[in-house]
């Protein structure tokens, strides 16, 4: 199976429904489930300090070093 690694808070904004689109700097040919991984690393202080951006996040926890959702890759463009 295969994982892509998010920063915080954009991984959990894919599992709750409110980022549907990842932009990459490479293309894949992989089409099919996938495992949402959030990273270890710490979200930046400027980030935080993006209320709109945390309050898109509404309360929700965040994770760390966690898969914490699995989907389906259905295209690149």
């Amino acid at each position: 199976m295969k994982a892509l690694s998010l920063t915080e808070p954009y991984a959990t904004l894919i599992k709750l429904g409110k980022k549907k689109i990842e932009t990459r700097s490479f293309k894949t040919n992989y089409r099919g489930e996938l495992y949402i991984h959030a990273s270890s690393t710490k979200v930046p202080k400027e980030w935080k300090n993006n209320k709109e951006l945390m309050r898109v996040v509404d309360g929700n926890d965040l994770n760390f070093s966690y898969i914490i959702l699995k989907c389906k890759l259905v295209d690149c463009v």
